[in-house]
């Protein structure tokens, strides 16, 4: 940990103490970040007792005109209870650190509409939903770089959009299964008037809100939630057929489509991730009674990089709120690449 490393004819008394001392020096360097528990401005020590309470009723009717088609619209409420922030710390930057280390319950209230249906003699199934659903306190972290700690922020959203779904099994081909859907969602902040600015973010691009010296806001209401694609989607297929009576065999491929996306949730134009199309596959061989089965499984085959999340890199990025603002290097949380198993299963 940054500590003379010891010489190897060295008792391990002596060791001990060097490393600990390395420790010590690392500790040292960052304890500026921590505000001590008999800090001046009496803030040391935070103190927070919250207690929530929820009743989140929910209510469906439906109608079947036909045995084969079930028409329904449901009205729902959710709940997710607020709390402390785990990764939060008693900031010596931070002016508010009760707000920095607790956070409101998320509430969230909506509509559900559609139509089920069993369609070509049982051998297609069709859903189609329409959806909408106001959040209120919508839960948003937040890595707040000029005082070195993360929060839970909380705004209010709405998301709104229609999903398809189907799956095919034609008859004429035992052991084909088709599936397939298509999403839209239109997913935004309706309400987020002091929303956090990106590490470099100038006036010019919305960072004019100032709170303190060194914390700027900008009015997020209208923008869109991180990691929203407008569009996705999805098709796969699966083939399972005996090649004996002891023996079968099975085929399925995935493919998946995301359309592009923010994966910041505070407007960061560098956090863009471009659309992507991934592929799973894979192929198995077992016994006909299920006893064992080996698989060759392929995950992501088109090897796709892409982010599900970003926050500004500690360090880099200036100016946040002035004209001379430099925008932050993203820190992105990448997906597994391209990666190909062997798997073999044994039932007792």
């Amino acid at each position: 940990m940054g500590g003379t490393k010891p010489q190897e004819k060295s008792g391990a008394r002596h060791k001990a103490a060097t490393r600990c001392s390395g420790c010590m020096r690392q500790a040292d360097r960052h304890a500026f970040i921590f505000r001590p528990a008999n800090a001046a401005d009496g803030l040391g020590v935070i103190t927070a007792d919250q207690t929530f309470k929820d009743f989140s009723p929910e209510a469906t009717l439906t109608w079947k005109p036909a045995d084969d088609l079930m028409l329904f619209g449901s009205y729902k409420t959710a709940y997710k209870s607020g709390g402390f922030s785990n990764g939060g710390i008693n900031s010596a930057f931070s002016s508010d650190p009760f707000n920095d280390l607790t956070f409101n319950p998320e509430t969230a209230e909506g509509f559900e509409a559609g139509v089920k249906a069993t369609l070509l003699e049982n051998q297609l199934r069709a859903n189609l939903v329409l959806f909408t659903y106001d959040y209120k306190d919508f839960q948003v972290d937040f890595f707040n770089a000029p005082i070195f700690a993360f929060q839970t922020l909380t705004a209010d959203a709405n998301t709104k959009g229609v999903e398809l779904e189907f799956e095919f099994a034609p008859r004429g081909v035992p052991g084909l299964n088709i599936t397939g859907s298509l999403n839209y969602t239109d997913a935004k902040y309706d309400s987020f008037p002091q929303g956090p600015c990106y590490a470099g973010q100038t006036p010019a691009q919305g960072c004019n809100i100032t709170l303190s010296a060194i914390d700027s806001r900008q009015d997020l209401s209208g923008a869109p939630l991180s990691v929203a694609p407008e569009w996705t989607g999805a098709i796969g297929v699966f083939y399972e057929t005996p090649v004996s009576d002891r023996f079968k065999i099975g085929l399925n491929a995935n493919v998946r489509y995301s359309d592009s996306y923010l994966a910041s949730g505070f407007g960061n134009p560098l956090s863009r991730q471009d659309s992507y199309t991934t592929l799973d596959a894979g192929i198995r061989f077992g016994a006909e009674d299920d006893n064992w089965q080996i698989a060759l499984i392929g995950k992501n085959l088109t090897n796709e990089f892409y982010v599900t999340g970003v926050v500004d890199g500690p360090g880099t990025g200036s100016g946040t709120g002035t004209p001379a603002g430099v925008r932050a290097d993203q820190l992105g949380f990448g997906t597994l690449p391209r990666t190909v198993k062997v798997e073999f299963t044994k039932r007792f």
